[in-house]
């Protein structure tokens, strides 16, 4: 794996106009890129600007080049995102990726830390409010609801990106409740889900879900499925 590390400054201002541009403009078309995994973006405010890191994760060089073209050391920052900036590296740093996180996989771009309750909280004859329970937490939050024979109900709170992952032994279904889904599928089309609007993901199919805005989800699976795609 390999990872793309790149530095722009703006000034308070223009700080949330940049972050717009990242969200609508060019993380939708890295997803796009074949060999394009992960991407995470990092604010900082110095007090007289704000200083963004971009990193993200690709599978090769070659998949870099499909983004950035031959020169791949090259900064990719479109006229209109110069624009917001006061400054940016005009050279890109690659570092290769010997290690992976040992603990908890890329979630992707402005995801926060993963909470995740395993516990079953509500069990059984009990009724479960769920709206309620979803407008408490804040992505990314994952809570076992209830069991149901062999299979377990999760609550999920997300928005960003996932990582591509598989289950090798477990279908697992997706049911969109506020929000939007999107589940990219190894071979097969992208998938887009609304509210109210459910999907399986096969057993060793690999896949990769993001969600553009704050997302409401539940997810039917066996209780063997790791919550954070491992």
């Amino acid at each position: 794996m390999i990872m793309r590390y790149w530095r722009g400054w703006a000034n308070v201002d223009s700080a949330s106009v940049y972050l717009d541009h990242l969200r609508q403009e060019t993380l939708p078309r890295l997803r796009a890129i074949d060999g394009h995994r992960d991407a995470y973006v990092l604010r900082r405010d110095t007090g007289n600007d704000v200083e963004f890191v971009v990193l993200t994760s690709w599978d090769s060089l070659e998949s870099v080049r499909r983004f950035a073209g031959d020169d791949y050391e090259a900064a990719v920052v479109p006229p209109e995102a110069r624009r917001t900036l006061t400054s940016f590296d005009e050279r890109v740093l690659h570092y290769d990726v010997p290690i992976g996180p040992a603990s908890r996989p890329w979630r992707g771009r402005m995801a926060a830390d993963y909470d995740i309750k395993l516990d079953d909280k509500y069990g059984k004859l009990a009724v479960i409010d769920i709206a309620a329970e979803a407008a408490t937490h804040e992505p990314w939050f994952n809570q076992t609801l209830t069991s149901v024979n062999d299979v377990v109900v999760r609550l999920g709170v997300i928005e960003g990106d996932f990582h591509w992952h598989k289950h090798d032994e477990e279908d697992e279904f997706f049911l969109v409740l506020e929000g939007e889904l999107v589940i990219e599928v190894e071979g097969s089309d992208t998938v887009r889900l609304h509210p109210h609007q459910g999907f399986t993901v096969p057993r060793g199919v690999r896949h990769k879900t993001s969600a553009p805005e704050r997302t409401v989800i539940v997810m039917v699976e066996s209780a063997g499925v790791v919550p954070t795609g491992d």
